[in-house]
């Protein structure tokens, strides 16, 4: 299992990121409230020379737009924030998770089905010698389940997201017609192919032992948080490599 001391340096930095994000959103509801005031304020304390001056009503319009767009800004900006911290939330849920199983197995079974969270559509690879094969897939239609993803074996020699991961140690992010031979994949999962798909090596003791492949359905490239993947992917080659 992952260690104590790993749990608790990950679980320090997850509340930490999580508090900024927190401190930041109330801070721009505060600055959006006060310009709110502010506007009405002006606009009570003016209303009695509106008649009489066209421009200032113009300029009280203006201010309140500009109050308006602001806040549909700072909306949106809320949104994306309360969207990260939930990620956040969703992999510190996931680390205890993986600290508390007690085989390989179930550690990967973790990693899957909370991976999927962070992207449309996701298959597990394991790498045995010079072959990679199929083992778990999430989020895929009709008959792509666990077993049609386990059909799935090729060599990672062949030109594919997946060798390339395993061969270099390092994710791959990129569209699906950078590698001549990543049909090997994409064929088994769908006819439409996605605008991006990412590959994530789980290593352990130096060398690659599986691959998370995620990809973006028919969703745009921003629907993948690929840094999440990258911690669990992490995390998990580590719980593995302590067992």
């Amino acid at each position: 299992m992952v260690n104590g001391h790993l749990e608790d340096s990950l679980r320090r930095e997850i509340e930490s990121h999580l508090e900024s994000r927190l401190s930041a959103v109330k801070q721009e509801i505060t600055t959006l409230q006060s310009l709110l005031n502010e506007s009405l304020s002006s606009f009570l304390e003016r209303q009695g020379d509106v008649q009489t001056d066209a421009s200032l009503l113009a300029a009280i319009t203006e201010h309140l737009h500009a109050a308006h767009e602001r806040g549909v800004e700072l909306a949106a900006s809320e949104s994306s924030r309360a969207k990260a911290s939930s990620d956040m939330a969703i992999v510190k849920s996931t680390i205890s998770e993986i600290n508390e199983q007690k085989s390989q197995a179930d550690i990967l079974k973790a990693l899957v089905n909370r991976a999927s969270s962070f992207a449309p559509r996701v298959a597990f690879f394991v790498i045995k010698g010079d072959g990679a094969t199929g083992w778990r897939g999430r989020g895929f239609e009709g008959t792509v389940g666990d077993d049609a993803i386990q059909q799935i074996s090729f060599s990672v020699n062949a030109d594919t997201v997946v060798g390339s991961a395993a061969k270099g140690l390092a994710t791959w992010s990129g569209g699906p017609g950078s590698h001549s031979e990543d049909h090997l994949i994409l064929n088994h999962l769908g006819e439409e192919p996605p605008q991006r798909i990412i590959a994530v090596p789980l290593t352990v003791r130096g060398r690659a032992v599986a691959v998370l492949y995620a990809d973006s359905a028919g969703l745009d490239s921003e629907s993948i948080n690929l840094e999440a993947l990258e911690t669990l992917v992490m995390v998990s080659g580590m719980a593995v490599e302590l067992l």
